[in-house]
Parts: C-alpha cells; sequence; structure tokens
C-alpha cells in the first residue's frame, strides 16, 4: 500500500509541477510581448474579455468552483500525508491461490507489549508496526522505572522480545526503532 502512495505521491506531483512550469513559461513569455501581447504595460485582458468576465453569469461561480476543487483535493493530500501507516493486519498465508488469512496486528504487538512488560523494571510498553503489511516495520516505546539498568533492559529486549517477534512474523531482517524513557516510579 506505502509503494502505491508513494507513485501516486510522486505522479500528482510531477503532474502539478508541470502545470506550473508551463503557467510560468507563458506568463513569462506573455510578460515579454512573444505571444501576440503589447509587452509588460499592456492589460493582461482586452476590453470586450473584461466586459464578458462583468456580465456573464456563469464564469465567476466556475471559476469558484474549480478553486474549491483544488482546495478540497489539496486537503486531500495533506491528510494523507499525515495520517499515520499503521499496519492493521498481516498476512499469515504468503500465498493468495490458499486464500487470504490475516491476523490482526494489534495482537501481535499486544503480545510484545505484554512480553516486555513482564521483564523487571519495565513500567510499560507500546509497539506499532508501520510501513506495509508485507514489510512492517516497528516502533516500540518503553517506559523504565527509574532505577532499572538501561543497557540491561535494551540488551534483553534486542536479545528476546524482537528476536522472538521477528522469527513469529517470518521477518528476520524486522527494522525496529526502541525508545526507551526512563525515570518513571517502579509499580
Amino acid at each position: 500500500m506505502i509503494r502505491h502512495l508513494d507513485r501516486a505521491n510522486r505522479i500528482a506531483l510531477a503532474l502539478t509541477g508541470l502545470l506550473l512550469l508551463a503557467g510560468g513559461v507563458l506568463a513569462f513569455l506573455y510578460g515579454c510581448g512573444l505571444l501576440d501581447s503589447a509587452g509588460p504595460s499592456a492589460p493582461l485582458l482586452t476590453v470586450a474579455e473584461r466586459h464578458y468576465a462583468a456580465t456573464s453569469l456563469w464564469l465567476w461561480p466556475l471559476i469558484g468552483f474549480v478553486g474549491a476543487l483544488f482546495t478540497v483535493f489539496g486537503l486531500l493530500a495533506v491528510v494523507a500525508q499525515l495520517r499515520p501507516d499503521d499496519v492493521r493486519s498481516l498476512p499469515v498465508e504468503a500465498d493468495r491461490s490458499k486464500g487470504a488469512t490475516t491476523l490482526s496486528a494489534a495482537a501481535v504487538t499486544g503480545a510484545l507489549e505484554d512480553e516486555i512488560e513482564s521483564y523487571r523494571g519495565v513500567h510499560q510498553a507500546r509497539a506499532r508496526l508501520t510501513h506495509s503489511s508485507r514489510y512492517p516495520h516497528l516502533a516500540l516505546r518503553v517506559t523504565l522505572a527509574a532505577d532499572t539498568e538501561v543497557r540491561m533492559a535494551l540488551d534483553r529486549i534486542e536479545s528476546e522480545a524482537l528476536p522472538h517477534l521477528r522469527d513469529f512474523l517470518d521477518q528476520p531482517g524486522l527494522p525496529a526503532r526502541i525508545r526507551l524513557h526512563v525515570g518513571v516510579t517502579d509499580r
């Protein structure tokens, strides 16, 4: 899904860039007097064109509609960029001809959180799988008690919890970003 969004973003940005470049080139050529204009001091619209725009009942609503359309598409693009890329489900069966069996990503991250929270000195663990369901990335936030040995906690997470997750998902190269927060009183 992420690759599809990346491709759509690249195409949309390339088309927008080309349209803006073409508009800029046309405005430059018109301003230089190379496109049937009287030069930079001449008005952009003739008297007849200004009269048509002033008396036309449909022109300004059309311009407003097109502007609103561009605004909506722009807002949709911003919302798509800001939307978290959390993975909601993971494929269990790689061969789609045998069916489409999926596993909830929340169940997987919940089991990982439970395992890490069972470690001595860990106050809380929060995990998210991001990027894509086929090639997930792990974002892990662990809150440790103030008296916990940070290196030992991190070593245990890296040597036990992460290998368990990687083995379960059959993703030996699963990227993981671990953020440790220290200073919470032990339970």
